[in-house]
């Protein structure tokens, strides 16, 4: 699988929705008002238990279904309790999978070691890796965006992920389902500087993601900018209405 359009707009559901009937019937809202669009790369992420099902949902149209995290220990199979695997994620329809997310960084305690195996297991099974980064509201005030960004971006140091297998997804760990956004144009400078640090390490031209709070009345303003190539969105995913409006604004 490869990241090969210009645009994408991937809804991360999280722990959402509750039961197996809504996530098919959230995925099937989805593909009814969006399988028809060309513009965007789409994404939809629900949990383990409900990813095989929202892929049978999508079936063979455009938009991709995918996993929020796989194991670190192992990419098929072995004795890890309640791990999922990268090939086993695949083999329920799984085309990307989201890693180092704040939240798994935060609860978790996700480091770069145990991103590093994780990623080299999602490349080795073909998906791409929406890898997050973001700096936490305390970074943000005392000036450490770009070096927190830098250090974050290091996991990717010497593993040689093909550029066609990798997204980065920017998220202000304080914007993150808090409706606080930064402004278009620290965005903009932050995606910048990311651009810039992947050339470094002979990744050009790798998309890079907006998201924090991302929502139909403000996807237009980050759209505009061609800094940012769409949205990593969280709660504005759990409708399908206002997620084909953020869709919209990176459409046009």
């Amino acid at each position: 699988m490869t990241a090969s359009t210009s645009k994408y707009v991937i809804g991360n559901w999280k722990l959402n929705p509750a039961s197996l009937n809504e996530a098919k019937a959230l995925a099937a809202a989805v593909k009814a008002a969006l399988a028809d669009q060309t513009q965007v790369q789409l994404g939809c992420a629900p949990g383990f238990l409900h990813l095989s099902e929202v892929a049978a949902v999508l079936g063979d149209c455009a938009i991709w279904a995918g996993a929020q995290d796989i194991s670190a220990s192992t990419g098929v199979t072995g004795a890890f309790t309640g791990d999922v695997s990268a090939a086993q994620i695949v083999d329920a329809g799984a085309r990307f999978v989201i890693l180092g997310h704040s939240e798994r960084r935060q609860y978790q305690g996700e480091d770069n070691p145990v991103l590093v195996k994780k990623i080299q297991q999602a490349i080795a099974a073909d998906l791409v890796v929406i890898l997050c980064v973001g700096e936490t509201e305390s970074q943000y005030k005392s000036g450490e965006t770009l070096s927190v960004l830098e250090k974050q971006l290091s996991v990717l140091d010497g593993l040689g992920v093909p550029r066609s297998q990798l997204i980065i997804a920017y998220e202000p760990v304080w914007a993150i389902g808090t409706g606080l956004t930064p402004t278009v144009d620290e965005v903009v400078a932050v995606h910048r500087h990311i651009r810039a640090t992947l050339a470094d390490k002979e990744l050009p031209e790798v998309c890079v993601l907006y998201g924090g709070s991302v929502n139909a009345d403000n996807a237009a303003a980050f759209a505009e900018a061609s800094e940012v190539a769409g949205a990593l969105v969280g709660g504005a995913s759990l409708k399908a209405d206002a997620f084909a409006q953020i869709v919209a604004a990176f459409a046009s």
